[in-house]
């Protein structure tokens, strides 16, 4: 693998575990439990991401089930406010309730965690689909 593409794939890793991790302490430091037979999974994958162990068994349906668990609790305190912050950038300079501030912005550290983790995967799937093009054209 080229130079270039090992040192950008090392910096979007970093980015991603940093994002985790980053995801998983304001989680965890915060008022949201996650609740229903999904808990233990998620609670798992938090600390996981907390101490820096990878991100691997975080696949897509797992980060999609943090973020439902975000949107529903948002959305029983403020109706429609769950689904906003996970679709869009919510305005919170006049929200005066806390949970909502916080729930809104362990959204936004969610998105931020999704993007990052789908661009690598975007990546990595660009390079092996590469591999295998420039392979076949070596034959």
């Amino acid at each position: 693998m080229h130079i270039e593409i090992e040192r950008e794939v090392h910096e979007m890793t970093l980015e991603t575990l940093r994002l985790g991790r980053l995801l998983a302490e304001e989680w965890l430091g915060g008022s949201l439990v996650p609740r229903g037979s999904s808990k233990s999974i998620i609670l798992e994958a938090l600390y996981a991401l907390r101490d820096r162990n990878g991100f691997k068994t975080v696949g897509a349906d797992l980060i999609e089930l943090m973020g439902e668990q975000i949107r529903k609790t948002l959305n029983e305190i403020r109706e429609g406010k769950g689904d906003a912050a996970l679709s869009e950038d919510v305005d919170l300079v006049w929200e005066q309730n806390q949970k909502v501030v916080e729930y809104v912005n362990l959204a936004y550290r969610w998105k931020q965690f999704k993007a990052a983790r789908v661009a690598l995967e975007d990546k990595l799937a660009a390079i092996r689909e590469a591999d295998t093009l420039l392979a076949s054209a070596l034959d």
